[in-house]
């Protein structure tokens, strides 16, 4: 019988515990992986899968989905297809991370568009920033200022964050100098702005936002403070004047 053993990294093997440390401190232990069955001549090792019971079944996995009606859509003599840009300015954010509340801005742009069905698209504009949606509440949002400033802390070495290693854009007034003396070491940020993302789309039906009861659409920022743009696409049906 064939016999499998595993070597846990060792400081010649992994050159990343710090962040490994990170990671099982957010995720706790790792699930079990599932046992290999010995090699078969000529095969391959293969999962052994055993059938789930109710009881080793993960939580949610036999929840009932169901389809609810849909509500009905605005009724018009006549709609025509629309698609209008519209962008959110915000003058300056706050320092660090910071997360705004831009859903006010978002319903007001879907009514003045007279949107009736359709979505709205929105994007972040700059490599610093995310969007997400979640509960626009204060303390919720602290908490999860804090849990980013954990996750990518600012004081971590990073590779990007070497100015002197890195060349200044092409024709940068006043050469390296200039530009090293304004560029921010600011890598956690666009790190953390690539795991939450840069767009999100809304559905509109019967000329409303189809958020839920708590949902809010926010701007994350992570290198504040900076003045912010956000671009908006309304795209859908509106009422043929």
């Amino acid at each position: 019988m064939a016999h499998l053993t595993a070597t846990r990294p060792t400081a010649s093997t992994s050159t990343a515990l710090p962040a490994a440390r990170r990671w099982a401190a957010f995720l706790g232990s790792s699930p079990a992986r599932p046992a290999l069955h010995p090699r078969a001549p000529g095969g391959s090792h293969t999962p052994a899968l055993a059938a789930a019971s109710p009881s080793s079944a993960p939580p949610g996995a036999a929840a009932t989905v169901l389809i609810a009606p849909s509500p009905p859509a605005t009724s018009a003599p006549s709609t025509v297809v629309t698609y209008k840009y519209h962008q959110l300015e915000i003058p300056q954010t706050a320092p660090g991370i910071s997360l705004i509340d831009i859903t006010p801005q978002i319903r007001e742009l879907v009514t003045q568009a007279g949107l009736l069905e359709g979505c709205v698209h929105v994007l972040s504009r700059h490599t610093t920033t995310a969007l997400t949606i979640n509960e626009n509440e204060a303390r919720l949002l602290d908490d999860v200022r804090q849990f980013l400033s954990r996750l990518a802390p600012a004081s971590d070495p990073y590779l990007h964050n070497d100015l002197h290693l890195r060349p200044a854009p092409d024709n940068w007034p006043g050469g390296w100098a200039a530009w090293a003396a304004q560029e921010p070491r600011n890598a956690h940020s666009h790190l953390l702005s690539m795991l939450l993302g840069n767009t999100l789309t809304v559905p509109v039906t019967g000329g409303k936002l189809a958020l839920g009861t708590w949902q809010s659409v926010l701007l994350v920022e992570f290198d504040g403070p900076r003045p912010r743009t956000v671009g908006v696409q309304l795209v859908g049906h509106v009422a043929q004047e």
